[in-house]
């Protein structure tokens, strides 16, 4: 059978999953949260990005790759980072743990029963939240990047990434796109920190 002739013949045969991302805000907890969201599985996975990510820039290859027949994929904006703003993003004493309570809560308000999470970076922190905090709720967990607590070598690093024009231009260019070219770590975060 001719390689094309077969494909029709299978394709015709397989179920059709949504291959699409589609892209939406949805109010949680007084603002307006932005995410992405592909695939139709039954298995709901929360994508987690890091400090001044987001869900195109962290995690677009996850939202075009993992399995769109056994995940339902959500990649969101943190409260204040790219397209979950305004507001501008703040730190708080408790910013991780009300980036947790947003995760959970977006992931209700989007009818999820139970979730997934991969978490990068500040996003891993905010996995571990979510975890320790709503246990029921999180089925797994996938963390990378993340930290349990700040050494002094850790401040001195921070101290060094603030100057964003000497970060790599692969990691540069997607959030000067998405925030502009006046791109800054706050000193909020650095206080944190």
């Amino acid at each position: 059978m001719p390689r094309n002739l077969l494909y029709s013949h299978l394709s015709s045969h397989l179920p059709h999953f949504r291959t699409s991302v589609t892209s939406a805000k949805v109010a949680v907890n007084g603002v307006h949260l932005h995410y992405q969201q592909t695939g139709e599985g039954g298995h709901a996975v929360l994508l987690l990005p890091g400090m001044l990510g987001s869900g195109e820039t962290d995690f677009g290859p996850q939202l075009k790759n993992l399995n769109k027949k056994l995940f339902t994929v959500v990649a969101w904006d943190p409260r204040g980072y790219g397209h979950s703003r305004p507001p501008d993003r703040d730190f708080p004493a408790d910013f991780f743990e009300r980036d947790a309570k947003d995760a959970v809560d977006l992931m209700k308000a989007l009818k999820f029963k139970k979730v997934s999470l991969l978490g990068w970076s500040d996003g891993g922190i905010t996995a571990l939240i979510a975890a320790a905090k709503y246990p029921s709720y999180i089925h797994k967990m996938v963390i990378w990047g993340a930290n349990a607590y700040v050494t002094d070598e850790d401040s001195m690093i921070y101290e060094g990434i603030r100057d964003v024009s000497k970060w790599s231009e692969r990691t540069r260019k997607p959030l000067e796109a998405l925030y502009g070219c006046s791109l800054t770590v706050s000193p909020g975060w650095n206080a944190v920190a």
